[in-house]
């Protein structure tokens, strides 16, 4: 009897150990392949949109969809001639390899004229930390050659210049906007106490050869590093948008509109009023769109004790007045990072929100210059981090792109 017991009990010991032994050996397979998968997505040695953290989205006069990324120490681009639903073969954009700041709110960017000239611009790491060259080169022949990058920034100092946005009209006028330290850099070899940057303007015309860039600033003490926007006004007047600091570190929005032909500085006028007090950056910028009646239309996000989350706002006089800004988003849902873009009477606005283990892409539209707005709708969902949205157009068609790294580029048409 005991005999057969001790017996039982040696077999169920054996399979026991024998289960256990294959669990472990399993587990430890498993544990390999996630590990061996892992590090070859996070060194992505193959070149592909997927690889990238950020990607940039622009349709071409003649329909084709670009879209631009950083990886490693070069740029490369892709064109679609069906709206995205296809690119190219991978074409990397045939310049020297430098440093190229490609993450959230910095990514290079990318512009056209009328003649098959192709714009891009970046911001170039330098070796010491937080400073920064904004950089460009031009395309006469549609990104089959590209002209040797300059820098943009005229100091030849070694600090910031960078969150560079870029305009270029159908005749080749390149205006560059960036946030730029020279000022903060010399005040502070000054032992003087600094706050913020200031916002620079560049202006050339490779087509007339006026290859290189003017400097000029428009404003101090702007926030260093949320992305500035601008828009051109039906008076071929640019409008900038971007965070500004205000008081003991107040960050809110301010509007600029750049008169043609005007020597004088202009005032910039206060968006929004949330009262959001924080010694540091957000990293959230704004976004203008401007229609063909001249109307403002601005989306923002803010943590302020007055204002919390995503606003919207137009103004028909330049920023001078404003409709009274509504609520975009859901805010316990951490709803952030919002862009918009008019065609006609109609604003779409894309931002994220968190579920708290999946980023969400949401769209909400009005067709009535933004006095109502449809019921916001999630479009995807992202399980890898999300890129910022961006809405761009093609005649009166808008399409927003949402960059998913490891999971894919999105182009969906609103």
């Amino acid at each position: 009897m005991y005999t057969l017991i001790y017996r039982l009990l040696l077999c169920v010991m054996f399979f026991l150990l024998l289960f256990t032994v294959n669990k472990s050996t399993a587990a430890e397979h498993n544990h390999q392949a996630m590990v061996s998968k892992v590090v070859q997505t996070e060194n992505c040695k193959e070149i592909e949109v997927t690889c990238a953290k950020t990607v940039t989205s622009v349709f071409a006069p003649n329909d084709d969809l670009w879209r631009l990324w950083a990886q490693n120490t070069s740029m490369y681009f892709q064109i679609s001639i069906d709206n995205g639903l296809t690119f190219s073969d991978v074409n990397r954009v045939a310049i020297d390899k430098e440093k190229i700041s490609a993450r959230n709110e910095n990514r290079p960017k990318i512009a056209f004229d009328k003649y098959q000239g192709v714009y891009l611009s970046w911001a170039t790491p330098k070796e010491k930390k937080h400073t920064a060259d904004v950089r460009f080169s031009y395309s006469s022949d549609y990104g089959k050659t590209f002209t040797k990058p300059i820098t943009v920034n005229d100091d030849n100092l070694l600090t910031g210049h960078s969150f560079n946005e870029m305009l270029v009209t159908d005749e080749g006028d390149i205006n560059i906007v960036w946030l730029d330290s020279r000022l903060s850099h010399q005040l502070r070899l000054q032992g003087k106490k600094t706050k913020g940057s200031e916002l620079y303007i560049g202006k050339a015309n490779y087509r007339k050869n006026e290859t290189s860039f003017s400097n000029k600033q428009l404003a101090n003490n702007t926030c260093v590093c949320c992305r500035i926007a601008m828009d051109y006004n039906n008076h071929g007047e640019l409008a900038i948008f971007w965070r500004h600091i205000y008081g003991d570190n107040i960050r809110e929005f301010a509007l600029l509109t750049l008169s043609k032909g005007e020597n004088s500085q202009q005032t910039p006028y206060q968006i929004s009023y949330d009262h959001w007090k924080i010694n540091g950056c957000p990293h959230q910028g704004g976004a203008i769109s401007i229609n063909e009646n001249n109307r403002y239309h601005m989306v923002w996000f803010n943590q302020g004790d007055v204002g919390k989350g995503i606003f919207y706002a137009s103004s028909t006089d330049q920023g001078k007045s404003l409709t009274k800004p509504i609520s975009v988003g859901v805010q316990s849902a951490q709803a952030a990072h919002p862009h918009l873009n008019t065609n006609s009477n109609n604003i779409d606005i894309v931002w994220t929100q968190f579920t708290g283990t999946e980023h969400e892409l949401w769209h909400q539209r009005s067709t009535d210059n933004g006095k109502s707005f449809t019921q916001a709708v999630m479009l995807a969902t992202a399980v890898n981090g999300s890129d910022r949205p961006f809405i761009f157009k093609k005649d009166k068609v808008s399409y927003v792109s949402w960059h998913r790294p490891k999971q894919g580029h999105l182009v969906q048409a609103l």
